[in-house]
């Protein structure tokens, strides 16, 4: 949570077109032990909408990192790479994704570790974007091939 409270969320437009407002979405959903208690909270149409980001996927692509290395409820988790999967394949200018891609990459170790747990396909699209060693990758998704061939059975 040391990552949500140092950031300006005022500073930065949301999708729904207002401010301020998804650092306490995100607390919430972070805190969260079950979809319950989400209360309906999703950051689907606020840091992505359509696949079009808002200013405010910056700062929430980090603290979606650093919430990554944390213990979460499942759906918390799901929740998270979710929304990390969208903002990193959805559309806007150059500068915007080169500066999601760096907060990606500072939490390269916890998606890799994310993938041999979670959503090993989500996390492959993910690292497919952002991962600069493509021999790694590669390798990495010879490693996990046989986690993928038993999820699709």
């Amino acid at each position: 949570m040391i990552e949500i409270d140092r950031i300006d969320w005022g500073a930065y437009e949301c999708r729904c077109g207002e401010r301020g407002h998804v650092g306490q979405d995100l607390r919430r959903i972070i805190s969260a032990r079950s979809v319950a208690e989400m209360g309906g909270v999703t950051l689907a149409g606020h840091v992505e909408d359509q696949a079009m980001l808002a200013p405010v996927a910056v700062p929430a692509t980090g603290v979606i990192m650093a919430a990554l290395q944390e213990e979460l409820s499942a759906d918390t988790r799901d929740e998270l790479m979710l929304t990390l999967w969208r903002v990193v394949l959805g559309e806007d200018d150059e500068s915007v994704k080169t500066e999601i891609y760096d907060r990606v990459r500072d939490g390269i170790w916890t998606l890799y570790r994310e993938a041999t747990r979670g959503d090993t396909e989500a996390v492959l699209d993910i690292l497919e974007y952002v991962e600069h060693d493509g021999a790694r990758l590669e390798h990495f998704r010879r490693a996990v091939a046989p986690r993928l061939a038993k999820r699709t059975r």
